[in-house]
């Protein structure tokens, strides 16, 4: 059964990208539809290609695999310190007063996109265009610190 690209969502470590089959694409027939499998990962810094289930995709489990195993990191960035700090606020203090420590902490969110990334982040699934804002203003990009002098062979 051919398959096509879906949809692509973008991730601070990967691309996500989904796939379907052509029928389905085109016509939304539940009947040609690919069930169980998750979104390929293609990573961001070298491109490799990686799978994921459809358990690990929903529940973002995969992230922390990932980091550990394929990246060789096991850190947390300021951003999931963010998220967690606010996700505590809301829950001691409520929405209003994580709408406010968000705004403190990520210069220039109005109100309304303050309210959007709270509202969010609570549901599980924050604005990737308001994430993207956090990564940019909390995140050092990284700094390479090993230098390749010859690349390694061609996988086969």
């Amino acid at each position: 059964m051919p398959m096509a690209v879906l949809r692509v969502a973008e991730h601070e470590l990967a691309w996500q990208v989904y796939v379907q089959s052509e029928d389905y694409i085109r016509t939304r027939d539940a009947r040609t539809m690919l069930v169980g499998h998750g979104p390929y990962l293609v990573d961001r810094i070298d491109g490799a290609l990686h799978e994921i289930g459809v358990l690990a995709a929903r529940s973002r489990e995969w992230e922390a695999d990932y980091r550990a195993r394929v990246r060789g990191i096991a850190v947390r960035t300021a951003v999931d310190d963010l998220h967690d700090g606010i996700r505590d606020i809301a829950s001691a203090h409520g929405r209003i007063q994580a709408v406010r420590a968000l705004r403190q902490r990520l210069a220039g969110l109005s109100p309304a996109q303050a309210l959007g990334y709270v509202d969010g982040l609570l549901a599980g699934r924050a604005p990737a265009q308001l994430v993207a804002l956090a990564v940019e203003q909390l995140v050092e990009p990284a700094t390479p610190v090993v230098g390749t002098l010859r690349p390694g062979p061609e996988a086969p």
